[in-house]
Order: C-alpha cells, then structure tokens, then sequence
C-alpha cells in the first residue's frame, strides 16, 4: 500500500517506521523543515511503565482541582463558558467516575498500552544509551503526609498491574541520586526501577534514519491544506496528492480535523524545558526525578541536564513565555541538584512546546470514519511512551490484522 503519514514527531516518524516493517511504500509530510522540530523537540522523556503526570488519565494523577490551585505551576482560563472550562469539566466527570467506582479503567488501558509500547521501543537498536541518551530509574519525590498516603493507596494498584515500584526513605533515595540538595524537605520518594528517561529527539532522529534506510520518504517544509476523502490523499498547493490510507499525526492541528469534520475536545496544553549543561556530575541527577506537588521532573540528558514544568491550557504559539513559571523552574532546579547545573551558560536552551490531551487522558489511535483516513494523536505527555505500541497497532489496525492488545478504549469514535 502507498501510505501518507502527516507529522514528523516521533508518533509519525514510529508510524512510519512500522508501516515500512511491513513492506509498504511510505510518504511522511511535516510542516517543519526538519523531523522532531514541534513537540518533539525538548519535552522531558520521561518513561515509566505507568501514568503519573497530571493528566495522565482522570483519577491517576494529581486532582485537576489542586492542579489550577497553582500547585502545579498551570495557568488557565475559567471563566465560565470557555473552552478550557468545558473540557475541564469533562475532565472532572471523568476524574469524579474514577474516584467513585475506585476501579480507574481508564488508567488500566493507559498502563497496559505503555507496557506494550515498552516492549516493542528498543527493538531493532543495538546501543540504546547511544541512540537516546537513555537512563535506567526513576524517583518521585514526595513533599508533604498528604502525598505518601496518596502513593501509599497506588502501590497496591500497580503492583496489581505488575508495576515494579516501592516506597523509599531519603537515605535510600539519597544513594540513589547523591546529588539531591541537602536543603530541600521532602518525606519519601517512590522508586520505579524499569522507569527510564530519554533525549526524545535524539531518539525521534534515530528512528527517522532506520525510516529512510528502509525507504521511507520524508518531506519537511509541506504545507498540506487538507486532507481529501475521495480520492484518498492530501492536497498541498491545490495538487491531490493520492494515497492509500493517510494516517494524521499531528500534535494539535484543529484545521486538518475540523476540514473533516471530526470535532475532537483536543485541548492544547502548554509546557516549558530548561535544558542547561552539567556543571558538576556529581552532583546532577543520574537519571531522572520528579517533584511530585511541582508536576516538574528533572533529568539527565547526555552531558546536560533539563527541568520540565509547567501547564498552559488552551493557550497559543503566539502567547509570550510566563516569566513566573520560568523563575520558579530554575528555582526548583537549584533546590534539587544545587551545584549541578550552569545555568547561567550561553547554552541553557529554554523551550517552549504543546501537545493535545482529551478530557479522559487516552490518546486517539484507529480509524476516523472516514474510509482510508485513520487517526493516531492527542498523546499529551505520554507521547514518547506510547509511540511504538500505538505505531504497530495502527499498522496492524490498516492491515486489516488483529492487534497485540485491545485498543477499544483509545478509538478515535468514542467521542
């Protein structure tokens, strides 16, 4: 089949990949001039085997009523009718049904997902350290009573899930990252030892070379202005370009949805990196941490270290970065590795980016509809975690094939 991917971030570029695994010919067009240049850029690769950023899923993470409390550095709008309050709202019933019937199914379907895009990511990659800048580990640090009972009831539910994880005094945690500052106060940490942390796009890059060797082409700098239904293509400066299924994989491009008409509740979320060199190694991370009441994790990328936080809903490319939220990351940088980073380096690369969450945390990976026209989007901030198994589903899904687990939940008609 002659297949059209559109998005070149590393949800296109692993759907691209698996489409050429199984010997079809594959066009990828990105409106960038360059793969991994939106979303994909410098979010924080964190990688564990399960949801634990705010909005994950309803339920899962921390309440969206504490998150726009401030807690969690988010700015949104609320006046009443707006559309950050009513899929906020949608949000809520979904977070409200989880807590009521304490059976999260949608965390359930998330977790088993990301366990099978673990199991498939490193295939076909003989140095993984190399390829990613990948490191082995993970911490959540807990601040305050009120957060060790809330992971103290989730433990049980994950160990349900054959989550390897466990609850850890500071001087366990502390061998573990013996860069954390001295001054900070915090109770716990929750130690995932199959957690990982990532350069995602170094790794978006090194997927993008296996595509091409393999015969995927890839053209940057396209505009495409909509996607056509029958014939099945894309049409890019009014020529129809033909194809046999077109699979979209953009971040949170409303106008190829809205020209087809499929009216999702993508809400835009806003976040920031801070990316800056390592000043001393022993006393920047090792691997990666997250500040749990802060929702900013922090992680060793390579010889650099990078802070993520931060949480704009239904903000714009054009908005101007929120001072605050930047002051206060370099703040919590230097408050857990003091020492660690050279923040005041002419190489400290502040980053600004979005990805698109729906009210009940899933992703959309399956058919739109339309014949031919297949959907694998709205990742939120689990989109390099869930690149490969939502990449071989949607290739087996197009193939007419059963998939490796049950997707129902994630499909792109359920709204």
């Amino acid at each position: 089949m002659n297949i059209a991917i559109v998005g070149a971030g590393i949800t296109g570029i692993s759907t691209a990949l698996e489409f050429a695994r199984d010997g079809h010919q594959v066009t990828v067009y990105e409106q960038m001039n360059a793969a991994a240049e939106d979303a994909s850029f410098a979010p924080g690769g964190w990688l564990l085997p399960c949801a634990t950023q705010s909005l994950a899923t309803p339920g899962a993470g921390m309440p969206f009523k504490q998150l726009k409390s401030g807690a969690g550095l988010t700015q949104a709008s609320s006046m009443i009718g707006s559309p950050v309050w009513r899929w906020a709202r949608q949000w809520k019933k979904h977070e409200k049904n989880a807590s009521k019937h304490g059976n999260n199914a949608l965390l359930t379907s998330l977790s088993t997902l990301s366990a099978y895009s673990a199991s498939l990511r490193w295939q076909d990659c003989e140095d993984t350290d190399i390829a990613a800048e990948r490191k082995s580990g993970t911490l959540i640090m807990l601040r305050t009573p009120q957060e060790v009972a809330f992971w103290n009831q989730q433990l049980p539910l994950l160990e349900a899930q054959n989550v390897a994880c466990k609850m850890l005094p500071p001087p366990q945690a502390q061998a573990l990252e013996p860069g954390l500052g001295q001054e900070i106060t915090w109770l716990n940490a929750v130690y995932f030892p199959d957690g990982e942390s990532i350069n995602p796009r170094l790794w978006a890059q090194y997927l993008r070379l296996q595509a091409q060797e393999m015969g995927v082409a890839i053209r940057t700098g396209i505009q495409i202005q909509s996607i056509s239904k029958q014939p099945v293509g894309v049409e890019i400066t009014g020529t129809l370009q033909r194809h046999d299924a077109v699979v979209i994989c953009t971040g949170t491009n409303h106008r190829l949805l809205q020209n087809l008409q499929l009216n999702l509740p993508i809400m835009p979320t806003w976040g920031y990196s801070v990316t800056a060199p390592v000043r001393d190694g022993l006393q920047a991370p090792r691997s990666a941490i997250m500040d749990w009441a802060q929702q900013a994790t922090i992680s060793r990328v390579g010889q650099r270290v990078r802070i993520t936080a931060g949480l704009e809903l239904g903000s714009s490319a054009e908005a101007p970065q929120h001072t605050h939220t930047l002051q206060r990351m370099y703040r919590l940088l230097n408050d857990w590795f003091p020492g660690g980073a050279q923040l005041s380096s002419p190489q400290v690369q502040v980053w600004r980016g979005s990805r698109g969450h729906l009210p009940d945390g899933l992703p959309l990976t399956g058919p739109s509809g339309h014949h031919g026209i297949w959907l694998n989007l709205a990742h939120g901030s689990h989109g390099v975690s869930l690149a490969a198994g939502c990449a071989r589903a949607i290739a087996d899904m197009v193939a007419d094939r059963a998939t490796a687990i049950d997707m129902q939940a994630f499909h792109p008609l359920r709204f």
